[in-house]
């Protein structure tokens, strides 16, 4: 996921595989059953080094994914 930031506090909870994390200047390795909280207004990404499912939990929740928008670096180009 490209850099990005949102007023939300986001929790990501790795179910498999592994992500590298970068929030502000920190960077971290997620392996499976890891999480990671990204406080609101914080810079963030992600890299993924092999398949992962993952768990976003948002809060507040966000409004534009409920009204069916969803993260603009998901969509192509």
């Amino acid at each position: 996921m490209a850099a990005h930031s949102h007023p939300h506090e986001q929790l990501v909870w790795l179910l498999k595989g592994r992500m590298e994390f970068r929030i502000d200047k920190e960077r971290r390795m997620l392996e499976g059953g890891g999480i990671v909280v990204t406080p609101g207004d914080a810079e963030h990404e992600g890299w993924c080094h092999e398949d992962t499912e993952v768990v976003d939990v948002f809060a507040p929740p966000r409004e534009d994914f409920l009204a069916g928008g969803g993260p603009t670096w998901l969509h192509e180009k």
